[in-house]
């Protein structure tokens, strides 16, 4: 506390400024404290509010984290299923050509003994002519598959001529070693070409995106399944409400709809409604009386006011001011204390008004004077 504190103002005694010095002291000293607990309680807020944001970066940390190694797990597995089908592609294209190659082993030889003659020994080249041109046109079905250009008549074309050696193969084979290498003969002639063409064709699948059997019978199996889920509901449509199908109907054949959509059968329920799909305005009446009886039945009957009584005004009084009024003891009092039931004369200069009302006053009694 300081000399200046201390110093006793005009017409003030010394301990009268000492209770004004300590009164200050104890304002300030509160003043403090308050002033203490409210930055204890920013700084409070503020911590609560870094912990807080310091949680949310760490789960978003962690959520981002989960994220990157689910996608880092996602491009390995996608990376293992292509490389184990390139692997399998591979296998697949070795296996071909290794049957292939054995299956003309076995064709090509027995062509050309079909064909020997002494005598015309230039018909040795026949067989490799058969083999050669369905083995050529296969490579030519690959070239186009790989360009982008039809393939199947080169595919065809190696087919037939499988066939034709074939049935040499077939025929020479019968006679000359028994009908099983006739047999054997005709099948490695066409065995060969066709693994080839089912290795190519599996390219053609491949480049053009072309769904499996399996998944297009899974595909068409799902949309009977639609089709006939909707023709249920329209027809239970049509038999709840006809006015409503009916619009919808006249809205589909406007809207160039072999059907009504589900956009067009809620447009249409909206214009005879004006609600949504399955309210109408007695549901909704019936609903907000069910509403009505549940919040009577929880909070209980409402008892009826008293003859006199404003439950709105009561509500919102002091029930300590709910006391009758202190009736007159006397005859000729009012129930004022030490009035003698009189109450008291009013003089002029007795009543204190305000600066701005005395003012207002005296232009009142100068209006008259002015407008005279």
């Amino acid at each position: 506390m300081t000399v200046t504190e201390l110093r006793p103002a005009e017409g003030e005694t010394y301990a009268e400024g000492l209770a004004r010095a300590e009164k200050a002291q104890a304002e300030a000293e509160g003043q403090r404290i308050k002033n203490e607990a409210e930055r204890r309680r920013q700084q409070l807020a503020a911590d609560k509010a870094e912990a807080k944001a310091q949680k949310e970066i760490q789960r978003e940390l962690e959520d981002a984290e989960d994220e990157r190694r689910q996608r880092v797990e996602q491009r390995r597995m996608e990376a293992a299923a292509k490389e184990k089908a390139a692997k399998s592609a591979e296998t697949w294209r070795r296996s071909a050509l290794a049957i292939a190659a054995v299956c003309v082993v076995v064709s090509l030889p027995l062509q050309v003994m079909a064909f020997w003659d002494p005598h015309a020994w230039f018909l040795v080249a026949a067989p490799l002519v058969l083999e050669g041109v369905a083995w050529a046109l296969l490579k030519g079905a690959e070239a186009a598959i790989d360009e982008g250009r039809p393939s199947w008549h080169y595919r065809l074309g190696a087919l037939v001529q499988a066939l034709v050696a074939a049935g040499i193969n077939f025929s020479h084979g019968s006679q000359e070693y028994g009908i099983a290498t006739g047999i054997g003969g005709a099948l490695c002639s066409v065995i060969g070409p066709a693994i080839w063409d089912l290795h190519e064709h599996g390219r053609i699948v491949k480049r053009q995106g072309r769904k499996t059997f399996a998944q297009r019978r899974a595909e068409k199996r799902a949309a009977r399944a639609e089709t006939a889920r909707v023709a249920k509901v329209n027809k239970m449509r049509a038999e709840s409400d006809k006015d409503v199908w009916e619009r919808a109907l006249f809205l589909a054949a406007a809207l160039g709809e072999l059907v009504p959509s589900e956009k067009t059968y809620r447009r249409a329920w909206d214009e005879l409604h004006g609600a949504e799909v399955g309210s109408t305005a007695a549901i909704i009446s019936a609903k907000r009386l069910a509403r009505r009886s549940v919040r009577l039945a929880q909070n209980g009957p409402l008892d009826a006011a008293h003859k006199g009584e404003n439950p709105q005004v009561d509500s919102q009084m002091d029930p300590a001011d709910d006391k009758p009024s202190k009736a007159p003891s006397a005859p000729g009092e009012d129930g004022r204390k030490k009035n003698g039931g009189t109450p008291p004369v009013r003089r002029p200069g007795t009543t204190q008004y305000a600066p701005i009302a005395k003012r207002q006053m005296s232009l009142e009694q100068l209006r008259p004077t002015a407008q005279d």
